[in-house]
């Protein structure tokens, strides 16, 4: 069993923040400022994130936005492509769960 403090992490700088990792399974956060984003892409396995602070847009490959805010979750399937947008005015911080270890695969669109 692992525990981690979440306020103690939001404050941090880091773009990419690794929780808890098995074979199996991976908890995450991530911190975009204005603007920042990822690029088009999917994974291999399922994966949720939870938006703790700020908004988000979430784009799907043929368009479609959706836009998220502090307690949604997104679900995304293995193989949906995706691209998160911060949208808001302050940083964007998101917890990411995945059902593969780190270093899976990551691919662009």
């Amino acid at each position: 069993m692992d525990f981690v403090d979440l306020s103690e992490k939001i404050e941090g700088e880091e773009r990419f923040t690794q929780l808890f990792g098995t074979d199996k399974i991976r908890s995450w956060m991530l911190n975009f400022e204005p603007g920042d984003h990822t690029d088009m892409h999917y994974h291999a396995s399922p994966e949720t994130f939870l938006v703790l602070q700020g908004k988000a847009s979430v784009t799907t490959k043929d368009g479609t936005e959706r836009i998220i805010e502090k307690n949604e979750v997104v679900f995304f399937d293995a193989k949906d492509y995706y691209q998160i947008t911060n949208v808001g005015t302050d940083r964007l911080i998101l917890f990411g769960n995945r059902s593969e270890g780190f270093g899976g695969p990551h691919v662009t669109a």
